[in-house]
């Protein structure tokens, strides 16, 4: 059976760890010297919620929470900081990525990333079920990302939601309730177009040719366990994506022959208002097929 998908302070810990982060980034700590601009802040709230589509597996639910304070970096990078499967789809074809990526730089151009948790914050999986979460310290490595979130999950669910609601609360005591709707659920084809199964193998002495299936702006993601890198994959208008071969073996290069989890990755964001306060909200589906590569 798969795995479950482990928290995301974790997840950075694991990416840090594998990509040399701390160790490859220099001894220099002082990234601000006399002649440097100013430090510039910036505030913000955030709650990531993710739904987890394994293969041959229950689905399941997490959700993550924390207020920021962001040195020296753009807002847009503060979640992919927070949680290293939190990545930009890309623009076209496939790219080899650096799974440590924005923490490094991050951390290359001085930021640092102070987290507090968020409160008030409860999702309402189903009539049963509620995820509070609680918080935790996030591990302070690299000097990019330190202090307290507040996780909880994933949490297995009985069967896949149709809608999730999200409720907020302010620090003035106001509420808000967001409706997380998935349109339908993303998922990985073999090129006869039938999902794919854990436990099964691809063939890379080409190219590797699948489709993707979900909705618009769902991409590709290919992820070693244990990998300092990941291919990641737009597909075309009809969801086909072609991975070229070349990329496969520079990723198993530095993978060996740890299992790889292929998956399809469908995300969307937007700002809430509760009361005066502005909280942005990232939703997530992540289906995943385990496989060997075979050369």
């Amino acid at each position: 059976m798969p795995s479950r998908m482990p928290s995301a302070s974790t997840r950075l810990v694991i990416a840090l760890l594998l990509g040399g982060a701390v160790a490859g980034l220099g001894c220099d700590t002082n990234s601000h010297g006399q002649d440097a601009s100013p430090s510039t802040s910036v505030h913000t709230s955030q709650v990531s919620v993710r739904l987890d589509l394994p293969s041959g597996s229950a689905p399941s639910v997490s959700i993550l929470a924390f207020r920021a304070e962001a040195i020296d970096m753009a807002s847009s990078d503060v979640l992919g900081a927070v949680d290293p499967l939190v990545a930009p789809a890309p623009e076209s074809s496939c790219e080899l990525r650096d799974v440590a990526g924005v923490a490094r730089m991050v951390r290359a151009q001085g930021g640092s990333l102070n987290l507090q948790e968020l409160g008030g914050v409860a999702l309402q999986a189903d009539a049963e079920q509620s995820l509070l979460p609680e918080p935790r310290v996030y591990p302070p490595l690299a000097d990019v990302v330190s202090g307290v979130i507040a996780e909880a999950g994933p949490r297995d669910l009985g069967q896949l939601p149709s809608t999730l609601m999200l409720n907020l609360a302010s620090s003035a005591g106001e509420h808000s309730s967001v409706e997380l709707t998935l349109p339908s659920a993303p998922s990985v084809l073999d090129s006869s177009e039938n999902p794919l199964d854990t436990g099964a193998h691809v063939n890379a002495k080409g190219d590797l040719i699948l489709r993707v299936s979900g909705p618009a702006r769902t991409f590709l993601e290919i992820r070693p366990f244990g990998a300092p890198a990941a291919i990641a994959c737009a597909a075309s208008a009809s969801g086909w994506v072609v991975v070229p071969h070349d990329l496969l073996v520079r990723l198993m290069a530095s993978a060996g022959r740890a299992p790889v989890s292929f998956e399809a990755v469908w995300r969307e964001s937007r700002l809430v208002q509760t009361g005066g306060e502005s909280t942005r909200v990232s939703f997530e589906a992540r289906s995943s097929a385990v496989l060997e590569i075979r050369p």
